[in-house]
C-alpha cells in the first residue's frame, strides 16, 4: 500500500522577500521514483516566491538579518505555511533536503513536522552527504540520514533500514531514473513556466575548484543522460506546461562538443530558448554558433577572478587569456552571457579584487553575478583555512557551522580572506552598478 510522502525544500530567501528561481530538481527526481513505486508524493518548495522581486547584492547584506531573526519566530507566515501544508498532506513520511546555508532552517522544518505527529522524518541533500556528523546528534528528531544520490534508497520510505545512516552510491545509468515529477509541486499552477524548464542532463564535474563542493558530492567522474532522453523530457514539459524556456543545470554542460552538437541538432526548429553553465576553457566558437542557431539565449561562465594569482589559489585550472578569448567570441556572436565572479577567498588581497573589477569592464559580460566567498564544508579552501576564520565566535564545531551560514549570501559577518570588509562592499556595489547601468536583472 502506497504511503503519503511530503518532500520539503526549507525556506531561506523568502524571509527576505527576494527572488528564487527554478525548482528543487533533487527532490523532484526523488518524487518521480517514489511515484513510480506507487506512493502519493507532494513536493513543497517553501522558498519559491511567485511574487518575487529582483534583488541587488547589497540588498541581501542589509536584509540577511531578517532570515536569522525569523528562524525561531513560530508566528512567521513562512513557518505557518509549512505547518498548514503538513496538516493538509497528513504525510506518513516527511523528507527534508539540507544544504549548508539552510541547515538551521531544515532543522526547524523537522521540529514542526515532529510536533505535528509525523512518524518518520528523513534527511538528505548535499550537507547530509558531505557532513552527516552534523545531524547524527539529531537522530530522534530525524529518523534516517541518506548520503549520496537517494533515488534508489527506497527502504527509508518503505521499510525499516538496519542503520540510521544510509550511504548511497552513484547511480550508474541516469536514463533509468523517472523524469522529475513536476506535477507533485505544491502550487505548481503558480510556477512560472521557465522555472519548470530546469533540466538535469548530467551529474558531476571534472574540476577541482577549491571553493566548490561538487567533487566531494559526485567524485571526478561525470555521469551523462542520453540526449534523446533529455529532449524527450523537454518536449513533455512543453506539452504539459507550455514551457519554451529551459535551463540546463549541469555544472559544465559543454564538456563534450559531440554531445552538445547532438543536443543542438535535436532541439533546432522546436522554438525553445535555452541556457547553460560552463567553463571558459570548454567552449569553442564553432560550438557556440551551433548553440545559438538552436535557440541558446544565455551562457553562464565561471570567470571567478580577474587575477591569475587568485585563479591559481582557487585551483580553477583556467587562465585570464582563455576567459578573454571566450568573452570576445560570445560578444562577437551577440549572445547574452553572465560572468560569475567572487571575492574574499583565502589569500586574496584588495589589489586582486581591483583586478577583477577591471577585467569585467574589459570583457564586457551582459550580466555580472557576484558573490562573497563562503567556506563550504568539504571544499579545498575549507580544509585548509577553517582555522583562519576571522571571527570571534568560531571556537568550536558548532561555531564553524554558524560561521558558514552567516557568511553565505554576502552577510559579511565572517571573512576568511585578507580583504577588508570595505573592499568587499565596494566589490558588491560594483556588481550592482554594472547591472543597473543597462537596467539588467540578474537571475543567478
Amino acid at each position: 500500500m502506497g504511503k503519503n510522502i511530503l518532500l520539503i525544500d526549507p525556506p531561506f530567501q523568502k524571509f527576505m522577500g527576494f527572488s528564487k528561481t527554478g525548482i528543487p530538481i533533487g527532490l523532484l527526481s526523488l518524487a518521480g521514483k517514489l511515484k513510480e513505486r506507487g506512493h502519493r508524493v507532494e513536493v513543497l518548495d517553501s522558498d519559491y516566491n511567485p511574487n518575487r522581486v529582483p534583488y541587488p547584492f547589497i540588498g541581501k547584506i542589509i536584509r540577511y538579518d531578517e532570515y536569522l531573526s525569523n528562524l525561531n519566530n513560530g508566528d512567521h507566515f513562512v513557518w505557518e505555511d509549512i505547518a498548514s501544508q503538513i496538516e493538509r498532506s497528513k504525510p506518513d513520511v516527511v523528507g527534508i533536503s539540507f544544504v549548508s546555508t539552510k541547515l538551521r532552517s531544515g532543522l526547524r522544518v523537522a521540529q514542526i513536522a515532529r510536533k505535528m505527529g509525523v512518524k518518520r522524518i528523513v534527511a538528505g541533500g548535499p550537507h547530509v552527504t558531505i557532513q552527516p556528523d552534523d545531524l547524527v546528534n539529531k537522530i530522534g528528531l530525524i529518523d534516517y540520514l541518506v548520503t549520496g544520490e537517494g533515488e534508489e534508497q527506497m527502504e527509508v520510505f518503505e521499510g525499516t533500514p538496519s542503520s540510521k545512516i544510509i550511504k548511497a552510491g552513484r547511480i550508474q545509468n541516469l536514463d533509468l531514473l523517472p523524469w522529475m515529477a513536476r506535477e507533485s509541486l505544491v502550487g505548481v499552477e503558480n510556477y512560472q513556466s521557465s522555472d519548470l524548464g530546469y533540466i538535469m542532463t548530467s551529474r558531476g564535474c571534472p574540476g577541482s575548484c577549491n571553493f566548490c563542493c561538487s567533487e566531494i558530492l559526485w567524485g571526478k567522474k561525470v555521469k551523462f543522460r542520453s540526449i534523446h532522453d533529455v529532449i524527450a523530457e523537454m518536449d513533455d514539459v512543453n506539452a504539459k506546461y507550455g514551457t519554451q524556456e529551459f535551463y540546463l543545470t549541469d555544472d559544465t554542460f559543454t564538456l563534450s562538443d559531440k554531445r552538445v552538437l547532438e543536443f543542438t541538432k535535436g532541439v533546432t526548429g522546436k522554438g525553445y530558448r535555452w541556457g547553460c553553465l560552463t567553463r571558459v576553457d570548454k567552449l569553442k566558437e564553432k560550438t557556440i554558433k551551433e548553440m545559438i542557431k538552436s535557440g541558446c539565449s544565455i551562457v553562464k561562465l565561471g570567470i571567478e577572478s580577474g587575477s591569475q594569482r587568485v585563479l591559481r589559489l582557487m585551483n580553477k585550472g583556467t587562465t585570464l587569456e582563455q576567459a578573454r578569448k571566450t568573452a570576445e567570441i560570445l560578444n562577437a556572436n551577440k549572445i547574452s552571457w553572465m560572468a560569475y565572479v567572487m571575492a574574499g577567498v583565502p589569500g586574496e588581497i584588495s589589489e586582486d579584487i581591483d583586478a577583477t573589477m577591471r577585467f569585467i569592464h574589459d570583457i564586457k559580460p551582459t550580466y555580472v553575478s557576484a558573490a562573497i566567498y563562503t567556506p563550504y564544508i568539504g571544499t579545498g579552501f575549507y580544509k585548509k583555512d577553517t582555522k583562519n576564520f576571522k571571527s570571534g565566535f568560531v571556537k568550536d564545531r558548532i561555531g564553524v557551522d554558524h560561521a558558514i551560514e552567516e557568511a553565505n549570501h554576502h552577510s559579511l559577518k565572517v571573512i576568511a580572506g585578507d580583504v577588508p570588509r570595505e573592499k568587499l562592499i565596494e566589490f558588491m556595489e560594483f556588481a550592482d552598478n554594472y547591472n543597473l547601468v543597462s537596467k539588467k536583472v540578474v537571475r543567478s
